[in-house]
């Protein structure tokens, strides 16, 4: 038996992020007049959609479960430091599972859409948010703002088994055990306090000449990013190349038959894991054409596919080189990729699009996140607030990118 109102048992691959109770940011800097009545009812109709946003977490027999509500969750704005977009925000996932804050500064703004990590990865996120700013349209044009009710997102659990993909392990073997919600009352303050990020932004010609050497040297935009931060990890930690362990997720949904639509799943996603070998050079190019490979192989042998219900398994027969715990020295990248136009009236523009998150986490790990964004793109470096090496490391990461997008 689970709480009335129920909509399902969080599964194992959302049940950890119930745990850490995470809130990933997706921010967007807006340039001009910010109706903040048009605002709030494009959020309420986008929420009346989409219940996930609306929807709380709560304890169940057997762990974390979705709660239905009716609820809508506040906009809330405040004065400040447009790098700061979490500024004023209060999260609580017993009683909301979604956010709007914006942080105003004179006739500029920050934009942030919060979703718990357990109902919405960045793809499901971002189409949210362009629904916002489509509905904010609509109503600044005095147009109706209703869409048609979504059904809840399934899990990648669920998503996977109607493809006949399962987790390794013998037939019949145990599922994997429920992990318990943090109980705020008895947890110590381990907030890793609300990463904002700092992100350094390529120019249109940079991005552009980094699309040509790819196309050139036949590696991806994305193998090419990763080989960058591979070699300012080496650089800033003072480590070989081989003793790195890179961590990167896919997005599984146009590699799922059929496809899986932005918000028809919570999180569908793989995680892959790539170590460079001695034989390798140390550039960007060499390094970005074999995690090109890496990606290649996994997804054609459904390793990658697997990989997130592998993790969970207690059956899993061996460690996952994926897997943060496999190594002291990891390097994480998430590619959000291309951020789709937003619509938004003649009399506000937005001009860039950036992360953000506040995790309850043992942790102090940090990681980068990628997206493109009107043509350029940009790199977040989320590292706890204050961390002294983050300035070391946006220098060594502006001077690699310099270096690899200068014309030859």
């Amino acid at each position: 038996m689970t709480p009335a109102g129920t909509w399902r048992a969080l599964t194992p691959t959302e049940q950890v992020h119930a745990h850490r109770e995470a809130y990933i940011g997706y921010t967007v800097r807006a340039a001009g007049r910010l109706d903040l009545a048009a605002l709030t009812t494009a959020y309420a109709a986008v929420c009346r959609a989409y219940p996930q946003l609306t929807a709380r977490l709560d304890v169940g027999e057997d762990g974390p479960v979705l709660v239905a509500s009716d609820a809508l969750p506040e906009l809330r704005t405040c004065d400040g430091d447009l790098d700061r977009p979490l500024t004023g925000v209060a999260l609580d996932q017993r009683r909301t599972l979604s956010a709007l804050n914006v942080v105003r500064a004179g006739d500029t703004a920050s934009v942030c859409l919060l979703t718990h990590h357990s109902i919405a990865d960045a793809d499901h996120s971002i189409a949210l948010l362009a629904a916002i700013w489509s509905r904010y349209t609509d109503a600044v044009r005095g147009t109706p703002t209703d869409l048609p009710r979504q059904p809840y997102p399934r899990s990648l659990e669920d998503l996977l088994a109607e493809r006949g993909i399962h987790r390794n392990g013998p037939d019949g073997a145990s599922a994997p055990k429920p992990m318990a919600m943090a109980d705020p009352a008895t947890v110590p303050d381990r907030i890793a306090r609300a990463r904002n990020g700092v992100q350094h932004r390529l120019t249109t010609a940079q991005t552009t000449a980094l699309a040509e050497l790819g196309h050139r040297e036949h590696v991806t935009i994305n193998g090419l990013l990763a080989g960058v931060l591979l070699l300012v990890e080496a650089e800033i930690r003072g480590l070989p190349l081989t003793e790195l362990v890179y961590r990167f997720t896919v997005n599984l949904r146009r590699h799922l038959v059929p496809e899986v639509g932005a918000t028809e799943g919570t999180n569908v996603l793989g995680g892959a894991g790539f170590t460079a070998t001695d034989d390798l050079g140390p550039d960007a190019v060499t390094l970005g054409r074999a995690i090109g490979e890496r990606l290649r192989a996994g997804l054609a042998d459904g390793v990658i596919q697997r990989s997130l219900l592998d993790l969970f398994s207690q059956s899993a027969p061996q460690p996952k080189p994926w897997d943060p715990r496999a190594a002291p020295a990891v390097v994480s990248m998430m590619n959000w990729g291309l951020v789709p136009p937003m619509r938004t009236p003649d009399d506000l523009r937005l001009t860039n699009f950036h992360s953000a998150s506040s995790i309850r986490d043992f942790t102090g790990l940090g990681g980068y996140v990628v997206n493109t964004f009107d043509g350029r793109i940009g790199v977040d470096l989320l590292w706890p607030e204050g961390d002294p090496e983050v300035p070391k490391r946006l220098d060594c990461l502006r001077e690699q990118l310099d270096r690899l997008t200068s014309p030859r």
